[in-house]
């Protein structure tokens, strides 16, 4: 329960509350044009008082973070099960609460000393963590728990159910306290709230995360930002077998291997003998060459054909002188004997060079059959530095074949990983339903106080509350019926939803005694529905021992048939949207 809010500011209206109604009127001043909203009144602002004292972020963007208040402190007195404790927090050292030491005492809280100042004060999360102790009936002490674990029940996402704020879109729709509340955290607290078991949906998140670190990964597989690190499983398998057969290769090759220290002489020998040889081939060719050259030249040496010429002088009817005939049978004689002794010469050449081809051959059987016989003796033997090379290219390839096995064994894993999830998915699902229906009478209660409230705003209209087991996780909605203004219809359903869950969280675990709602949840609904809500909620939160407080423009309360005179429920001092009238009594650029 909130019992007050004030500041060292002076010109900062205190406010006090009290069990049951609690209406915040902001009153429109003379001055005050038509078009002038209500806003700087306050109204939203002591909303956002009642977060900051219940341990809200405060960062840049904060009301109390402006220049103008982020000096000054402000306090908060709450009830926490039978303690009044009194807490003040400041723009400044916005990370701080201050408490004194019996509060501290009485409600197990021990302080932190600052090392610049020498004042004790306690952390805002620790004051979260008490907070939610007290309110919601989460551990003292959250820290090796599981409440301590990602995807827990979160004292500010449930108070913030408790307070709604139309500045993060807080009445967009009944299960969502924030437009950016997710769907886990929404699902997790409603689920500990109303007393179904969180835990399942705090697994189906996990796999939700599971999942999309999965996509991420593949993507960035497929995309190459690992290189060769990652791969395929059709990809790999080959590659491993390459690899896996190169080493038994060369295993077995070192197994059979014999160090031979002459190794390296008896090696050169047989290259010795094989470079002789090609050398000897390359001369047997061309001795073979020279042999079919010479044989050719020794059968084209034939003498001149002087019968020729005689019978070309003949044809052209000249007779050649006798003289001259002579003279060419003495030249005949002459050739015949040079022709005679050239192929003698030339047959000479002949069989010296077949005589060297025979040569040739035999030494290059003689080297051959060294050479045999050399690699022969060297089968399976080396040298030291060879079996060194061999045994630590096994070792390379072993290194290569146990990563590609490595990397085969996660390129499985991953693609097996969806089916897998598939199957956690469903499994959960399952759960979340047996889940449902084994606490059905914590859902029947839950409709029925929907059901109770729809009735008794609404003559004419009949809704349900509808809790689903879906495969991601519960889902919560409310549905009121029939035609007319269907934007205030949906604000009633926040109100039919939140009042269901203030009397959850007070049976269940005590509650935070309190319902807050700004006046933005009545913006076009009805004013009859508007008077039934308030006196619902005042008599609903009265009989559990709570406080339901509500802000309100003046010229509504007439409307809802509000008495304004010695009226309990309006709380005082009113605001107004004068200069000073608002709640800090200034007025001041937030930013």
């Amino acid at each position: 329960m909130i019992l007050g809010i004030h500041s060292d500011l002076d010109t900062f209206k205190p406010l006090t509350f009290h069990g049951g109604l609690n209406i915040l009127v902001a009153d429109r001043t003379e001055a005050s044009t038509e078009g002038q909203t209500r806003n700087s009144a306050g109204k939203t602002s002591a909303i956002e008082a009642i977060h900051f004292l219940t341990g809200a972020d405060a960062g840049k963007g904060s009301l109390f973070q402006s220049p103008a208040l982020s000096n000054y402190a402000f306090y908060g007195r709450f009830l926490l099960g039978d303690h009044e404790v009194t807490v003040s927090r400041k723009g400044n050292t916005a990370n701080q609460i201050q408490i004194g030491d019996e509060s501290a005492r009485a409600i197990g809280a021990e302080l932190t000393r600052d090392r610049k100042t020498n004042l004790c004060h306690l952390p805002v999360k620790r004051w979260r963590e008490l907070l939610g102790h007290f309110w919601f009936g989460l551990p003292h002490d959250p820290k090796g728990t599981e409440f301590d674990e990602p995807f827990s029940p979160s004292f500010r996402s449930m108070v913030s159910y408790f307070a709604r704020r139309i500045r993060g879109g807080g009445f967009a729709t009944p299960e969502r306290q924030s437009e950016k509340q997710q769907p886990s955290d929404w699902q997790i607290n409603l689920s500990y709230l109303i007393g179904l078991d969180w835990r399942i949906p705090r697994e189906i998140e996990t796999l939700r995360v599971n999942e999309a670190s999965l996509r991420d990964l593949k993507k960035a597989i497929k995309d190459g930002a690992f290189g060769k690190m990652f791969g395929s499983v059709a990809e790999i398998r080959p590659e491993l077998e390459r690899v896996k057969v190169r080493a038994e290769r060369v295993r077995r090759q070192v197994g059979a291997f014999e160090v031979v220290e002459e190794f390296r002489e008896r090696a050169q020998e047989a290259a010795d003998a094989r470079t002789r040889m090609k050398a000897i081939g390359h001369e047997i060719v061309q001795a073979r060459m020279t042999v079919e050259h010479l044989s050719r030249v020794s059968e084209d040496e034939r003498p001149p054909e002087y019968a020729a010429l005689d019978r070309i002088y003949k044809a052209a009817g000249v007779e050649l002188p006798g003289v001259v005939l002579k003279r060419f049978d003495a030249v005949k004689a002459f050739q015949l004997s040079v022709v005679s002794n050239r192929r003698a010469h030339l047959a000479e050449q002949v069989a010296e060079a077949e005589a060297r081809i025979a040569d040739l051959d035999a030494e290059m059987k003689v080297l051959d059959a060294s050479q045999a016989r050399i690699m022969s003796s060297l089968k399976d033997k080396g040298a030291l530095e060879d079996f060194t090379r061999m045994s630590d290219e096994l070792a390379v390839l072993e290194m290569q074949a146990e990563m590609y096995g490595e990397k085969l064994g996660n390129a499985s894993e991953l693609e097996g990983k969806k089916n897998e999830f598939q199957i956690r998915r469903l499994r959960i699902h399952e759960r979340l339903q047996a889940d449902h229906r084994e606490r059905v009478d914590v859902l029947t209660t839950a409709m029925r106080r929907i059901d109770a409230t729809i009735s008794d705003l609404y003559d004419d209209r009949r809704g349900n509350l509808i809790v689903e087991a879906t495969p991601k996780g519960p889902d919560f909605r409310i549905n009121i019926q029939g035609d007319g203004n269907r934007g205030g219809i949906d604000h009633m359903e926040i109100f039919c939803f939140d009042l269901m869950l203030y009397q959850a969280a007070q049976e269940r675990f005590g509650g935070p005694g309190f319902l807050v709602h700004d006046s933005h949840l009545y913006d076009g609904v009805d004013p009859r529905q508007v008077r039934s809500a308030l006196m619902l909620a005042k008599r609903v939160v009265g009989d559990l021992g709570g406080q339901y407080i509500v802000t309100m423009n003046s010229e509504t309360l007439p409307l809802v048939g509000i008495n304004e005179q010695d009226n309990d429920d309006i709380l005082l001092p009113r605001l107004s949207d004068g200069e000073d009238g608002g709640l800090f009594g200034i007025r001041f650029d937030q930013g």
